[in-house]
């Protein structure tokens, strides 16, 4: 009766309003204990003890039953343990009581949904041979073609193109968002089982249209890809991991890729067949379920790139890590296309249907450039995760210098904490490199890029390791001797500068080892792609250039350079060519203790 007391009866009714949106997976977990989890919506349900298997089973079966019902469920129940979890299952809002349910929509009503997007900014297709006034228009600095794939990561570069449909490869998700153009598109509710059924963002149905009509060459495109990558990488065939998906994902990408920026005879924006457009955007959803894996530790911990998965661990994961969601919709392939995809390119397995289909010319000619493509999208990777793993060194840099003690007395030292203080919050609660072992699981991701896309190269080298070449004495003086220059923190026994310096030299010497590499990559993609050298050295005034491609409606946390020329008034520059240190452009003047501006500078 105390269960009773607390508010369900066995006569009550309930519901489970959208059973088909309940996903159901069997887990174990590094204790090699199996766990049934039950994923709805936003919800994680999880069952570790193996008498309630059949329980949580049941119940995701469920659309309208009675409390008491419950008790009957596998080999059976007592109420008493029953009612606690029905009680639990209410609280978290997946059961309603009858009464109180909404109801559940009709079968065949009406699925058309508005678009979820605004208004399309560009008015018309742009190319990635204008860069430099791209670039210009959206960040205010121009940067040369022959920086491309640095600021542009290669599995980006394609979405502004329009194929022979006249829609974007990126579609709703083009980057830059400032270039995305209008498209007629029909949205709809998604129907399918799982945690897409009927979710707030439709799915794109002439996207999926489209792959209905091109799939069985899309197929066979897949399967030519594969058997190149397997040619590269043999271990693949041994057994599949999370870095290896990734780098064949990531390829797929680099075949259409190619054909729009390679320098003889490329593909104009408007002429890219959709076969490749639609391979594209289908691939593109597992390569980023990939990084998903390997680069975000939210949901449940990242996964390390030399880690084995099969297609049914990759499906499961993107199902109960929402990958089948974006910002604005879900993706619109059903359970047996996303399947049947996913084992083509893995496993092969649907060589003996489609591996024969005769192929569009225009597609034919791109797949005769696999290996060009190739040799493209593997140097492309290396610049990029040489480029990117200045990120990780950034919140390092940022944590060495919070944890440096300044002295009360000083305004310039009340204001440095302050400053430092708000950006550990931002580094903490915006970003994914919040935590040390976060941004030491994200430097692994990406050397495991760089050594592997080597290895396909023929190459066997590494990213450039943490301590390989400390900052000398005179490089922490130089530093030391550029913030005093323009800050007063005081002098004596807790003078904070030495302490500062040395992190931020720290980080120079690190930030140029990785610009180096990642500009001798972007070098060799020049080279392949038979492009121009760029006129000027990559620089760190050009790091953050993708983040500002991205618009300010996503918040980042700032380019270190450019924040510590606001906070201690010194200009920093670093490429393969050297390291720059001088006085910030457009430096505040210096103040003295009692905060009044020292005589000769003022303004």
């Amino acid at each position: 009766m105390g269960v009773v007391a607390a508010g369900i009866d066995p006569s009550d009714e309930l519901e489970l309003p959208a059973p088909k949106r309940m996903v159901v997976q069997y887990r174990t977990g590094a204790d090699k204990v199996r766990v049934l989890n039950l994923y709805y919506g936003d919800k994680d349900v999880s069952f570790d003890d193996p008498a309630f298997f059949a329980f949580g089973e049941t119940l995701a079966r469920q659309s309208r039953f009675r409390a008491g019902a419950a008790c009957g469920w596998g080999s059976g129940y007592a109420w008493d343990a029953v009612a606690p979890l029905l009680l639990d299952l209410l609280e978290a809002g997946i059961l309603v009581r009858a009464d109180a349910s909404v109801a559940t929509p009709a079968l065949f009503e009406d699925r058309t949904r508005p678009s979820p997007l605004p208004p399309a900014p560009a008015v018309r297709a742009r190319s990635w041979t204008d860069c430099a006034a791209i670039t210009q228009e959206l960040t205010g600095r121009a940067v040369d073609p022959g920086h491309l794939e640095l600021i542009v990561p290669m599995f980006r570069i394609a979405h502004i193109a329009v194929d022979r449909d006249g829609r974007q490869v990126g579609e709703a998700n083009v980057f830059p968002r400032a270039l995305r153009l209008e498209a007629p598109t029909e949205w709809l509710a998604c129907t399918y089982p799982g945690t897409r059924y009927r979710s707030d963002r439709p799915m794109n149905a002439t996207a999926l249209k489209a792959m209905r009509t091109h799939w069985p060459q899309m197929m066979s495109v897949l399967l030519a890809i594969r058997s190149a990558f397997l040619k590269r990488f043999p271990e693949a065939a041994d057994g599949w991991t999370v870095g290896h998906v990734e780098r064949l994902a990531a390829l797929v990408l680099a075949v259409p890729t190619y054909a729009l920026v390679r320098c003889d005879q490329p593909v104009a924006t408007g002429d890219l067949h959709p076969v490749l457009s639609s391979v594209f955007r289908v691939t593109d959803g597992l390569r980023m379920a990939m990084h998903q894996m390997m680069f975000v530790p939210v949901g449940e911990p990242t996964v390390a790139p030399e880690t084995r998965v099969t297609v049914d661990d990759i499906l499961d994961y993107a199902e109960r890590n929402h990958a089948f969601h974006s910002e604005t919709g879900v993706c619109a392939g059903p359970r047996i296309m996303v399947r049947e995809f996913a084992e083509t390119l893995i496993l092969g397995s649907t060589a003996a249907r489609y591996a024969d289909e005769p192929l569009d010319a225009a597609v034919a000619d791109a797949l005769s450039a696999v290996e060009a493509a190739f040799d493209y999208g593997l140097l492309a990777m290396r610049a990029h995760a040489a480029l990117f793993a200045v990120w990780p060194a950034t919140a390092r840099a940022y944590r060495a210098l919070a944890a440096v003690a300044l002295p009360e007395a000083s305004p310039d030292a009340a204001r440095t904490r302050n400053h430092l203080a708000a950006r550990m919050t931002e580094l903490e609660h915006a970003t994914y490199l919040g935590r040390e072992d976060w941004c030491a699981d994200r430097e692994r991701a990406y050397d495991d890029m760089y050594v592997w896309c080597g290895r396909g190269l023929g190459r066997d080298d590494r990213l450039p390791a943490r301590g390989d070449a400390p900052p000398d004495a005179a490089l922490v003086a130089r530093v030391d001797a550029a913030i005093r220059a323009a800050r007063d923190f005081g002098s004596g026994p807790d003078d904070p500068v030495p302490a500062l310096a040395a992190a931020i030299a720290d980080y120079l010497v690190r930030e140029r080892a990785l610009l180096t590499s990642a500009a001798a990559a972007q070098d060799r993609v020049n080279d392949r792609l038979g492009r121009a050298a760029p006129a000027r050295a990559f620089a760190s005034a050009d790091v953050d250039i993708h983040n500002r491609l991205q618009g300010v409606e996503r918040p980042r946390l700032p380019y270190l350079l450019d924040d510590l020329a606001d906070l201690f008034g010194i200009g920093l520059s670093t490429s393969r060519e050297g390291i720059e240190i001088g006085a910030a452009q457009g430096t505040p003047p210096r103040w003295n203790s009692a905060g009044a501006v020292p005589a000769g500078q003022q303004h």
